[in-house]
């Protein structure tokens, strides 16, 4: 063989060597669609509290406020803490092998990591690996909650401020459905609720679509979430209490009558974790119980950010500078330091 030919064999070889690797790279970042159109990513009330934590296939993803609310996965025994991502995430929803979240490097001290990322806010992609990372949206977003194939989240355009979107997950669509800062905490069976903004506070329902707009029931109501059947918010006009409405429309019934900051509904509903903030030495952490509407102190003090695992409430010192975690079998709590990667 002259050495021409050679040249020509081995030039043939790193020819299809490459092309092997880029298919190889082309199906591994494709994105597989969900089969299941109604699959979700975290928990409504999770959401409501900022996404921090996330639970899928024993595993719990959170944002560790020791590390500047970088992405961090642990056990459900809250074992084996590793960092998967150097991002400051927030609105973490979880299905199958994909993460969503928000971005906001633009909170973390300034690195060379926030130079190299592909943006330092937006709406990202990545693998439960931490590999794959692809934008979604690169400016910046607030919450942003999977159903189906779809993340419907609060795009921010410069001229008209937050706007209600939903983006496909592999990237391929982008499109806007409402022209108002609608947060969807709440997504079920292709309709979201939402409270109004500005002068209105009513509960609203809109299709995944974007059509289909009605009231479902007037007020001034915040922090709207769905659990199981019902919708549950906070009445602005009656002090903040708790109260909850079944989804399909008919009377709100009263839970909490104290002035509520947020609170987290257990899957079972047969619990409520609220932070009261009544103003008094009272204000804490309590447990409402559903079946004999007893409220029960865990935690005197002021906190934020409560999130629920199968077995854990997740909870913050209200200025993010403490992490608490409370065990659902023996209601007793204590601070939570996850080791640093």
């Amino acid at each position: 063989m002259s050495k021409k030919q050679k040249n020509t064999v081995i030039l043939s070889v790193i020819i299809i060597i490459a092309a092997a690797a880029f298919l190889l790279l082309h199906f591994a970042q494709k994105v597989t669609l969900y089969e299941d159109e109604s699959t979700t990513g975290n928990s409504s009330c999770n959401l409501l509290n900022g996404g921090l934590f996330c639970e899928a296939d024993d595993t719990i993803y959170f944002a560790n406020p020791y590390d500047e609310n970088m992405l961090y996965t642990m056990n459900t025994d809250l074992g084996d803490v590793q960092k998967l991502s150097g991002d400051n995430v927030s609105y973490l929803n979880v299905a199958g092998k994909y993460i969503f979240y928000t971005k906001r490097n633009d909170k973390k001290e300034v690195d060379s990591d926030v130079f190299l990322s592909l943006s330092v806010t937006g709406l990202y992609r990545m693998t439960t690996a931490g590999k794959h990372m692809a934008r979604l949206y690169d400016k910046p977003t607030q919450v942003a909650c999977l159903y189906g194939n779809q993340v419907y989240y609060q795009h921010y355009d410069k001229e008209q401020g937050l706007l209600l979107y939903s983006a496909k997950i592999d990237g391929s669509s982008d499109k806007m459905l409402l022209d108002e800062p609608c947060a969807p905490y709440a997504i079920d069976q292709n309709t979201i609720y939402y409270t109004g903004t500005e002068s209105d506070h009513a509960i609203h329902t809109v299709q995944t679509n974007g059509s289909g707009k009605q009231t479902l029931y007037d007020g001034n109501f915040t922090g709207l979430t769905k659990q199981g059947e019902y919708l549950y918010f906070l009445d602005m006009n009656d002090n903040y209490s708790l109260k909850r409405l079944p989804a399909d429309g008919g009377a709100a019934e009263t839970l909490v009558s104290d002035h509520i900051a947020t609170y987290n509904v257990s899957t079972e509903e047969d619990a409520i974790y609220c932070q009261v903030d009544n103003g008094t030495d009272a204000n804490g952490i309590y447990r409402y119980d559903m079946n004999n509407g007893s409220l029960t102190l865990l935690a005197a003090g002021n906190y934020n950010y409560l999130h629920l695992t199968s077995d854990y409430l997740f909870y913050e010192q209200y200025d993010q500078s403490k992490l608490y975690v409370l065990d659902l079998a023996s209601q007793r709590s204590r601070e939570f330091i996850p080791p640093k990667d």
